[in-house]
C-alpha cells in the first residue's frame, strides 16, 4: 500500500489523470512501456492525423504495451499468475481503467488490479491511497516478484504527485488567470463540465434550503 499526502487540490490530480501530454516528460519509463503515451496521447483517436495510421497496429499508434511486454512492471513482465478469464483483446490492451469521480479509479492489468483513492484534506492538500491486489496464488508463489510491480506503480504515482504539486504552485501566479485546453485534453473539458454541474447542483440545493 502507498499512502501519500500531496500538496495539491484534488481537482489538480484529476486534471493530470485525464491527459497524457505530460507523459513524455514526466513518465519516461511508463512512456517506453506504453509507446502511445510517449507521443502524449492516450488512445489512437487522440492523434489529429489518426486516419493516416488507422491500419498501423504498432503500439505507438494503436495503443497497448510495447512489443514483448505483458503488464505494468519495471521489466514489463508478469510476476504472478495471469487472470484466466481475460480475452485476447484485454491481454493485449495492457491496462483497463474504471473511474469513479470524484474519489477513486481502478486499473486492471493481466496479473493484478490497482486501486487509487483520493480524499481532499483542504484547498491545497489531498491524500492518495494506492493498493495492489493480487490473486491468492501470486501471494503464496515464492517466484512472484510482487515488489517489481509495486515499485513501478509507486514510481508513476510519485511522478504524478510531483507534477501536480508544481501545477498547484502555478495557480498562485499573478500573471495568468486561465489556461487554454489542447484538443488532446477533451477529457479535461469533460471533467471541468462535471465539476461545474455538481457545483451548480449544490448551489441550487442551498438556495432551496434558504
Amino acid at each position: 500500500m502507498l499512502r501519500k499526502v500531496m500538496n495539491c487540490n484534488w481537482k489538480i490530480f484529476w486534471e493530470n489523470f485525464n491527459e497524457c501530454l505530460h507523459c513524455p516528460g514526466v513518465h519516461k519509463d511508463l512512456s517506453r512501456l506504453v509507446p502511445i503515451y510517449g507521443r502524449g496521447l492516450m488512445g489512437r483517436h487522440d492523434d489529429p492525423e489518426w486516419a493516416r495510421h488507422a491500419d498501423n497496429d504498432a503500439p505507438e499508434f494503436a495503443g497497448g504495451l510495447r512489443a514483448g511486454a505483458e503488464t505494468w512492471s519495471r521489466d514489463g513482465r508478469v510476476h504472478g499468475s495471469v487472470f484466466s478469464s481475460l480475452t485476447p483483446a484485454e491481454r493485449a490492451a495492457g491496462q483497463t481503467y474504471a473511474t469513479n469521480l470524484p474519489s477513486m479509479f481502478v486499473v486492471g492489468h493481466v496479473d493484478y488490479v490497482r486501486t487509487v483513492r483520493l480524499v481532499p484534506l483542504g484547498p491545497e492538500q489531498t491524500e492518495l491511497t494506492a493498493e495492489w491486489l493480487f490473486s491468492p496464488e501470486a501471494l503464496v508463489d515464492p517466484a512472484a516478484d510482487i515488489d517489481n510491480i509495486v515499485a513501478f506503480g509507486t514510481q508513476v504515482l510519485e511522478e504524478d504527485a510531483d507534477i501536480c504539486e508544481v501545477n498547484q504552485k502555478g495557480l498562485r501566479s499573478m500573471r495568468h488567470k486561465a489556461g487554454v485546453l489542447m484538443p488532446e485534453e477533451y477529457d479535461l473539458h469533460r471533467f471541468h463540465n462535471w465539476v461545474r454541474e455538481r457545483h451548480a447542483a449544490l448551489e441550487h440545493q442551498s438556495d432551496l434550503g434558504r
